[in-house]
């Protein structure tokens, strides 16, 4: 499982997803939150996300790049004009949430007391 911040341009799928094998398992939307993710198969990532604020489906259609850091492709809207835009996801760096419970620090195994160098 890896994450990734999205830039299109359709403001709609600026955010962030998550991908696992070439198959997205969320989709986040800054403007418009959680959206439904339908993967379609295939070759690298092809996938159809909704939000309940808009009436349409996005199909976005991309290629991991050389470096394995991230995929690059094209988003459809799916609306009166079709419109396509570019589409791209950059892998998120950062700690998760579970790394600060292996430090110890604040957690029950930090009891011992603890003396200033002087």
């Amino acid at each position: 499982m890896a994450n990734y911040s999205t830039a299109s341009g359709f403001t709609d799928l600026v955010g962030s997803m998550v991908v696992t094998n070439n198959n997205v398992d969320s989709y986040t939307s800054d403007t418009l939150g959680t959206g439904t993710v339908q993967n379609l198969g295939g070759t690298g990532l092809r996938f159809n996300v909704t939000f309940t604020a808009v009436n349409r489906r996005y199909n976005i259609n991309a290629t991991a790049n050389a470096g394995g850091t991230g995929y690059s492709g094209n988003a459809n809207n799916n609306g009166p004009e079709a419109d396509q835009e570019t589409w791209s996801a950059t892998a998120s760096t950062g700690a998760s949430e579970d790394s600060a419970a292996d430090t110890g620090y604040g957690s029950g195994e930090d009891t011992g007391t603890k003396k200033a160098a002087i």
